[in-house]
């Protein structure tokens, strides 16, 4: 009977700060939300356990997730724009880890962890594959997702200001009941699930660092190339992955993990300031060079959030939204292919 009111007490928790940062236009709050409702749980002594199987099965939708990026649009845009996509996703990872290496020197954050806080990808899948090599998963998910929330409100900000008549709220509007029961191809998410779950079954055969990520996601990418098949992915499904994600991560946390978070807060908070400006400086070469409007430019550079800031960009009929979504995607796959090897050479590098 504990277990069993601990498990409601975190549910009706989690739908309570869902709610209330849906309705403040917060990115990723069916993320957010259950990583709140488990950090609140957690200190206060309950801690109900998420399986472990439900956990990888939510983390391999999550790969699938990124594999939808890959489409026909995306393909033809980094065709046409590779140096300027490629160029300025390299520059955004090296930012990100320059940043990084001054978190550890500074002793802000242990290293594992500050190598892993910054990297401009996803910031779920960030925190999930920084677990397989050694950084603390609780301070690297907080780290990420401020970067995000960061990101994510300097985007909306400069889009309000250069387009008054869709300011911050209106575009970081989030999907109504409607749009989360929205039709779908069952035979596309059948394919989907099926490719999920034959990518975590390598996964457990495979000793691969962060195989139930990046195995899913590359057999859905195969998926669509070879059968054509979408990857079918309504919000009903994506919820309960980000809940049961966003449980085991906030569930783990302890009162020490949580002060050693809060304490780096400000020194984070100029690091991400300084993250913002550096892509947006790549941004401005983007306008000189590939001839793209300003705002195009500052939302394709934007370090992070591709789901918020692709949301945003649609809101304005003046950017070019193939290009920024192509960028993001761009930063996204790479960022998960390199940041292993970048983690690695910061850990060479601040050694004495």
């Amino acid at each position: 009977m504990r277990r069993l009111a601990d498990w409601l007490l975190l549910i009706v928790l989690s739908a309570a700060f869902v709610g209330a940062l849906q309705a403040a236009g917060c990115p990723a709050a069916l993320f957010l939300g259950p990583m709140a409702a488990g950090i609140a749980l957690a200190l206060g002594g309950r801690t109900p356990t998420v399986p472990a199987s439900a956990f990888t099965l939510g983390q391999g939708f999550l790969g699938a997730l990124v594999a939808r990026s890959a489409s026909g649009a995306f393909w033809a845009t980094l065709a046409v724009s590779w140096p300027y996509l490629l160029g300025g996703t390299l520059w955004a990872i090296v930012l990100g880890g320059a940043l990084s290496l001054g978190l550890h020197r500074l002793r802000v954050l242990p290293g594992a962890s500050a190598f892993w806080s910054l990297s401009p990808g996803s910031a779920s899948i960030m925190a999930l594959m920084s677990a397989d090599y050694g950084a603390d998963l609780r301070v690297v998910a907080f780290a990420q997702y401020y970067r995000v929330l960061l990101v994510s409100l300097a985007a909306a900000a400069v889009s309000g200001l250069w387009l008054p008549s869709a300011g911050p709220a209106e575009a970081a509007a989030v999907p109504g009941a409607s749009a989360f029961f929205a039709p779908f191809d069952g035979l596309d998410l059948l394919a989907t699930t099926a490719a999920v779950l034959l990518g975590l079954g390598l996964a457990r055969l495979l000793p691969l660092p962060g195989g139930q990520l990046l195995l899913p996601m590359a057999l859905t990418v195969a998926l669509k190339a070879v059968w054509g098949a979408t990857a079918a992915l309504p919000p009903w499904v994506l919820a309960p992955c980000y809940a049961l994600v966003g449980w085991r991560i906030g569930l783990g946390f302890t009162k020490e993990s949580l002060r050693q978070s809060l304490r780096a807060l400000p020194v984070l908070t100029v690091a991400v300031i300084l993250m913002i400006l550096g892509c947006g400086l790549f941004g401005s070469l983007m306008v000189r060079g590939a001839g793209l409007t300003p705002l195009t430019a500052y939302l394709a550079s934007s370090p992070g959030g591709l789901d918020a800031v692709t949301v945003i960009a649609a809101g304005a009929e003046e950017v070019d939204l193939s290009i920024v979504a192509a960028m993001q995607a761009c930063r996204l796959f790479l960022v998960i292919l390199l940041a292993p090897l970048q983690a690695r050479l910061l850990t060479r590098l601040s050694r004495p």
